[in-house]
Formats: structure tokens, C-alpha cells, sequence
């Protein structure tokens, strides 16, 4: 197995001079991560690995601080920095409102993040393998999903590395044996109260049984094609939102009735990305309005009211209100706390209440009236575990200096002397709680830029009004 890893897989996801933190569970899948990490940092020792071992503790079972001492003895065997996280996970589960799985992995993530600032990684690697992405294809058929959602789990993405994504179970429970490796084992996986367990426990057994022994292998096929196509056009979409998608003014996107024309797959993706943009929503919009749009939407005259905004057919273009919009006229108007703008690379994105756009962006722009920019680490940005997002404030914002640790929003505004009556409506971007850029008064010392990566820019700019043509 590690010959394959060693030669096809490893070289691909892991350049020279690389910084991994490694998420070892304890669990069979990830300690063999971590033995392959080993493994290959020795092997080529020209490519200067270096291994950084972060250990999360639940405390949720009698075995978790065992099983923490374990994954700590491994890290020292093989000369790995090791990291320990604790954590009332039940606890947290409860004061989150979430799920116990949902609110683990978001703390989980958080302090990942945390640790790969602090320790200078650039990659972070999980245990992620062949059953888990033929898990996921099939939870997200069986929820209606696309084929963003059925290209699965990434090999590669956003900073994470999952080298073991084409191995079985099977070949790594096999390989901890002969390599004489130990491992825990979670009885919460075994445990078919979560529809994620009952795939793996009964419905992929069962399609094993009666219908392809090698399901898994097929589905993870079917997901590697997907993630091809998907690509490709996402990378059309690209092009044509350039070509037929403008900003009207800060509430309005126009659509030219070219894309229309368009074959299904693309029309539906710039209505989708549209939608997420004029409402501020990042999901997006349902499979059902998205139809409606697609069969309607070129009919002059047209106008419907769907979930956060507006639609209108006109004879300059389809029209997309943010239902702000109504009341633009209105300067008490007061934006709603909860907006939130996910900044996807390479986009422009109108600020709610204002005749601005903010957009993370490859290559500097000149072309645009820009008020404010800043710089980061493109490595660093795209390592993030959660969604990059414009907002303003809410509690637990924390902006990180070197020398000085963290300092609440709270105190940042009171030393930039900010008005309180603007600190409710002064934009930010962040991720969770970590602020990375005010805007016009600060930025963190979190994801600077530095001379051995490329960038990515932070930009405000003025939006232009366009005519209609």
C-alpha cells in the first residue's frame, strides 16, 4: 500500500518544503496516516516534510485519555510534534444548539486551524478513505444531491489533504497489522442511530452482498468522474457569469437573456450563484425555484417573490432584487445582524446597504474604484475549515496580534476609536469567530502574507452603476 501511496499519490498532494498537520483520532485510519506520513517524510528526505501530530480528546469515553496517551507515544516514536485539545464535547453539543457530530467537528476544525497558524502548516491531512467517500456519494443521493454534492469527498481541496481516500478499510486495518501499529476503536461508529452509521453498517453491506462486491470501488469511480466534470463547468460557469451577469447597484444583479440560451447545466449554475449573491445566502436557492426561474425567467413581464428576494423579466434583463431593495429610499433603514456574504474567490459581492462590493481576488484590480485592500496568504486562506464571510460583528469576535494574542472586537473598536453607533453596521471578514480584516480600520495578524507564497487580495470597491442596454 505504501509503495502505491508512495509513488502515485503522495507526490501529488504534498510539494516540497511542505507543513502538514496531521488529525490523528487514535483510530486505525488515522495512526496509519500518520505511520505514511512518517514513512514518506523518510523516504525523501529531499522534499523537507515536516509532520505536526493534533490529537483531539472528546471526553466522552473511558478510553479517551488512553487512547490520547497512545497517539501521544506514537508522535514522539516517530519525532512528530505533538498537540493535545480537550473538550466537554457533550457540553459543548448543548450550549451550540447543534448535533453532538456537527458541533464536534466545528471545535475540532477550529482548534486544526488554530494549530496550523501557530505551527506554520500549510496542509492539513485526515484519515478520510475509499468507504467514507462511498458513504458520503450515497447519503447525498439519497438526499437529491447534484453533482457537486455526488463528486464527493476531494482528494484534495481548500488546504486539505486526504491521502488515503482510494484505500479500502480492509488494506489499512491491514496495514496497522503488519506494521504492527495500535489503534482504538470508537463503539459510537458501530452504533446505528445516525444515518451516516446506517449506510455504512447496513446499506453498504447489503449492496456489497446483492448487487457488486466492489461498490465501494464503484462509487468512488463514479464520484472521480464527477469531480471532473464538475471542473470543467464550474470553469465555464466562470467565463459566462463574466459575460452575462452585472451588478446594477448594490441590490440588484441583471442577467442578459443570452444565458437562457445556454445549455441546462450552465443556466441552472448562474441562477444558483446569482441567487446566493442578490440574497446574500450562500446556499444558494432550492432545486424548485431554480426550475421555476429557468422556465420563467425569460418570459417579459414576469415577477415573483421567492425566499430572501425578488425576481423581475424586464426588457433590459432578468432582474434580482435583494428585498432590502424595497426600502432603499429609507435611510433609518436597519440591516438585519444575521446577513452573511460567503466570499468565494475570484467574485465581486455587493455589500447590503451600501453602493459597495467586496471580493477575494487572485491578482491585484485597478480597474475598479477601490476604497480599501489588504493581502493574504493564498496557502493560509484556502487551509481555512470554514467558510471565509463579509458580515459585521457578533460576540466572541477576536482579532489575533503577534506579541499580543487575541483582543476582543470590542476592545479593538474602543482603541481605533470607532463610534458605537457604527460598530453594529462596520463590515468585517472572518472566519468563525476569528476576524481577519476591518476594512478601512484594522487587519489581524492572522494569514499574513509572506514572500514563499502567493497572495490573495482583499478588496472594497464602489460598485458601478450600469445603463440599461
Amino acid at each position: 500500500m505504501f509503495s502505491y501511496l508512495n509513488s502515485e499519490i503522495l507526490p501529488k498532494l504534498i510539494p516540497a518544503n511542505s507543513r502538514i498537520l496531521a488529525a490523528v483520532s487514535g483510530g486505525p485510519d488515522s495512526v496509519a496516516l500518520a505511520h505514511i506520513l512518517y514513512c514518506y517524510q523518510q523516504k525523501n528526505p529531499e522534499q523537507n516534510i515536516k509532520v505536526v501530530i493534533s490529537h483531539v480528546n472528546h471526553k466522552v469515553r473511558e478510553e479517551s485519555q488512553s487512547e490520547a496517551e497512545m497517539v501521544e507515544r506514537l508522535a514522539r516514536q516517530w519525532g512528530f510534534p505533538f498537540i493535545l485539545h480537550e473538550f466537554d464535547a457533550k457540553k459543548n453539543a448543548q450550549d451550540s444548539g447543534k448535533s453532538f457530530q456537527e458541533a464536534s467537528r466545528e471545535w475540532r476544525y477550529a482548534r486544526f486551524k488554530e494549530d496550523m497558524i501557530k505551527w506554520g502548516c500549510n496542509l492539513l491531512a485526515t484519515a478520510h478513505h475509499l468507504g467514507d467517500q462511498a458513504e458520503t456519494v450515497l447519503y447525498r443521493l439519497l438526499r437529491g444531491s447534484g453533482t457537486a454534492g455526488l463528486a464527493g469527498i476531494y482528494p484534495c481541496k481548500d488546504g486539505i489533504i486526504r491521502p488515503l481516500l482510494t484505500v479500502s478499510k480492509e488494506d489499512i486495518l491491514e496495514y496497522c497489522r503488519v506494521h504492527g501499529l495500535p489503534y482504538a476503536l470508537d463503539k459510537s461508529n458501530f452504533e446505528t442511530v445516525y444515518d451516516r452509521n446506517k449506510i455504512r453498517l447496513q446499506l453498504l453491506p447489503y449492496l456489497e452482498s446483492e448487487y457488486n462486491a466492489r461498490i465501494q470501488e464503484a462509487l468512488g469511480r463514479t464520484a472521480e468522474l464527477l469531480r471532473w466534470d464538475e471542473e470543467y463547468i464550474d470553469s465555464q460557469v466562470n467565463n459566462k457569469w463574466e459575460q452575462y451577469v452585472q451588478f446594477k447597484d448594490e441590490n440588484c444583479l441583471k442577467i442578459d437573456y443570452r444565458a437562457w440560451d445556454e445549455p441546462e447545466a450552465i443556466l441552472s449554475r448562474i441562477l444558483r450563484r446569482a441567487a446566493a449573491t442578490a440574497s446574500g445566502e450562500p446556499r444558494g436557492m432550492e432545486y424548485k425555484f431554480i426550475k421555476l426561474l429557468m422556465k420563467e425567467g425569460k418570459k417579459i413581464g414576469w415577477r415573483q417573490d421567492l425566499p430572501n428576494i425578488k425576481v423581475e423579466s424586464t426588457k433590459y434583463g432578468f432582474l434580482l432584487f435583494r428585498r432590502e431593495s424595497e426600502h432603499k429610499n429609507n435611510k433609518d433603514i436597519t440591516i438585519s445582524k444575521d446577513w452573511e456574504i460567503k466570499l468565494v474567490p475570484e467574485n465581486w459581492y455587493p455589500i447590503p446597504g451600501s453602493n459597495l462590493q467586496i471580493g477575494i481576488f487572485s491578482e491585484e484590480k485597478n480597474d475598479f474604484d477601490i476604497l480599501y485592500r489588504t493581502e493574504f496568504a493564498r496557502h493560509k486562506i484556502l487551509a481555512l475549515d470554514a467558510p471565509l464571510v463579509c458580515r459585521v460583528r457578533r460576540p466572541g469576535d477576536k482579532l489575533f496580534f503577534k506579541n499580543l494574542g487575541h483582543k476582543s472586537i470590542k476592545k479593538v473598536y474602543q482603541d481605533k476609536s470607532v463610534p458605537e453607533k457604527r460598530r453594529s453596521s462596520t463590515i468585517l471578514v472572518a472566519y468563525n469567530n476569528e476576524v481577519l480584516w476591518i476594512p478601512g480600520i484594522i487587519r489581524s495578524d492572522c494569514c499574513l502574507p509572506d514572500n514563499s507564497f502567493p497572495k490573495l487580495y482583499g478588496l472594497v470597491a464602489r460598485i458601478r452603476m450600469i445603463a440599461p442596454n
